[in-house]
């Protein structure tokens, strides 16, 4: 009689006891500023500056090979529906119509308020430009997009996982076997591979940005300087 009471509480004590996320994202549009969404495609990346309340004025940033173009436009009132969330783009100095034209199309179940998910899902951004949907990669505690690489990193029980992918949606390289640590206030991620170190860091709240750099001994091979990155830390 008393069993279904205690395997009540034992399944409340096991989902408090799940990790909850808290998920930042950041865009460099002339510096480094707050998401409120970005958009990995093999195309191009979208980005849409955070407002200073839940709506109000932003800057709509795209980069196509490489080459960044930013617009003025409005945040409109989210229109949440089955599992789905719609959040109107407005032209600058428009309102907001019943049936916006141009939207960011996100998920309301996949996000970091179930701890399943360590990321909001932002399934597709609709802009004048086209519609374009969006990499999303579940269980990923970072994603990250350069000119020319999309960098997913996995980090669960002690074990730090690198994949890339080209810009051009090919797949790039996976490594095991990293390292993460933090250093001066930053992220710092490193994978050792035949000879060749790869190393990710990235900046915290106060002070984000971030790049990717590959050695091979102390020779810098290359350094590719991030556009848009999301992190999901343990709260």
């Amino acid at each position: 009689m008393k069993l279904p009471v205690l395997l009540a509480l034992t399944l409340l004590g096991s989902a408090a006891a799940q990790a909850r996320w808290s998920e930042s994202s950041y865009a460099n549009i002339g510096g480094w500023q707050p998401a409120q969404s970005w958009c990995d495609t093999p195309g191009r990346v979208l980005a849409v500056t955070t407002p200073a309340a839940e709506t109000g004025p932003v800057k709509l940033a795209q980069w196509v090979g490489g080459k960044l173009s930013v617009q003025n436009w409005q945040l409109g009132r989210p229109e949440p529906g089955a599992g789905q969330v719609y959040t109107p783009l407005i032209p600058a100095g428009q309102t907001q119509s019943q049936n916006p034209e141009y939207f960011i199309h996100s998920s309301n179940i996949e996000n970091t308020l179930d701890p399943q998910y360590r990321m909001t899902h932002i399934n597709e951004y609709v802009v004048p430009a086209g519609r374009f949907g969006c990499r999303y990669v579940p269980g990923a505690t970072v994603l990250a997009a350069t000119a020319k690489h999309t960098v997913i990193v996995w980090e669960s029980g002690g074990k730090v996982t690198y994949a890339s992918r080209n810009r051009d949606g090919t797949p790039g390289i996976q490594l095991t076997g990293g390292t993460h640590t933090r250093v001066s206030g930053r992220e710092r991620y490193v994978w050792n591979n035949a000879g060749y170190r790869y190393v990710l860091e990235l900046g915290q709240p106060g002070q984000p940005g971030g790049r990717l750099s590959v050695l091979k001994g102390t020779k810098l091979l290359s350094r590719e300087e991030l556009l848009a990155y999301s992190i999901s830390v343990q709260k």
